[in-house]
């Protein structure tokens, strides 16, 4: 093998023997190749190695919250049919998957999935039919929550009670104090459904209901759960495009192109380069700034060494960014781009630059 994972061989010696193999989060899974979030060069060196040692996750690791549980099974031998192995291994019940399904996903699968989100892998707090309407209102109030599946069982759902279903009966006049008179029809969406074909569902109707392949209801997404996952998502390129627009104007206002071909050789600028500031990438920017006569034309009383060690770290989190997977990044790495920002915030805003 090109490279060994003490994990990965453990677990398959454990399955060989038959023994259960550990649950563990998602997270703590790529963890042991180094990896926070599930790009596409990261699920590369996983899938490789997966492959090299002949196992695979139950469930597959891909298109779920990232925090949620796994265990492993021995990966069927090449042209075998799905479920023959090599060596005898428990079934995804042995090894404690428990209802979890053995989807197959592939590591190239361009879809985001509504199961991405935390909140579509956290089974919903739910009312009976023949709760009170009391108990409905204060669970709501007390959780803050605006809506409340009507369940029989966790894969039966009858309805749903909101604000907006009672405050409409009750302008009716209506006269039930139980919770299925104040509840309308319910709508939900597979784990399996991308984000975008949720968005309509739940724009209509501030919600739905995400139901796994055992056709357990395992979520509740609303309207705050996506305002929350694209707040994750786009505050690092917000933070970022506000990073290069002081990078463009710090250079543009002290540098010329003299400058930036000292400072970068024509391999590393743009393809027909024209000279202009906006068309330079971010690591032109640090190099630009990392030449000596550069940075003393800059005048800025900072330590250039630091100032473009953390320029380099701002670059490497945008490549991984760029990346355009839905996985939140480190809150080290948003710490960073928050703090790069501000500095670059200050330092403008007492002229600096």
């Amino acid at each position: 093998m090109p490279y060994r994972y003490e994990e990965l061989e453990a677990i398959r010696s454990d399955l060989i023997e038959g023994r259960a193999p550990p649950s563990l989060p998602i997270r703590t899974f790529m963890h042991w190749f180094g990896a926070q979030r599930r790009t596409a060069q990261n699920v590369e060196t996983i899938e490789r190695a997966l492959a090299d040692y002949g196992i695979r996750t139950v469930p597959n690791y891909l298109n779920i919250w990232v925090d949620t549980p796994i265990t492993f099974e021995l990966a069927p031998a090449p042209g075998a049919a799905d479920g023959d192995h090599d060596d005898k291994a428990p079934s995804a019940d042995a090894t404690g998957a428990g209802d979890a399904p053995t989807e197959t996903k592939s590591s190239d699968d361009p879809s985001f999935r509504i199961s991405k989100i935390a909140s579509a892998n956290r089974p919903p707090v739910s009312v009976k039919p023949n709760a009170s309407l009391l108990e409905a209102v204060t669970i709501m109030i007390v959780r803050n929550y605006s809506q409340l599946p009507v369940m029989t069982t966790d894969r039966e759902v009858k309805g749903v009670i909101s604000w907006t279903s009672i405050g409409v009966r009750l302008a009716a006049d209506a006269r039930g104090s139980d919770v299925q008179a104040y509840m309308n029809e319910a709508h939900e969406i597979p784990a399996s459904a991308s984000i975008f074909a949720a968005l309509k569902v739940i724009f209509d109707h501030d919600y739905v209901l995400v139901r796994a392949p055992d056709r357990k209801i395992v979520g509740i997404v609303t309207s705050n759960d996506i305002g929350q996952q694209f707040e994750e998502s786009s505050t690092p390129f917000l933070l970022l495009g506000e990073v290069e627009n002081h990078l463009r104007a710090l250079v543009r206002g002290r540098l010329d192109l003299q400058d930036i071909e000292r400072a970068c050789a024509s391999q590393y600028l743009p393809e027909k380069f024209t000279g202009a500031v906006a068309e330079l990438t971010f690591g032109n920017f640090v190099r630009i700034l990392d030449h000596e006569e550069n940075w003393t034309k800059l005048a800025l009383k900072l330590d250039r060494a630091a100032f473009c060690k953390e320029l380099a770290a701002i670059n490497a989190i945008r490549n991984d960014v760029m990346h355009f997977d839905p996985d939140p990044i480190s809150e080290d790495d948003l710490a960073k781009l928050r703090n790069v920002a501000r500095m670059f915030s200050t330092l403008r805003g007492i002229g600096a630059f």
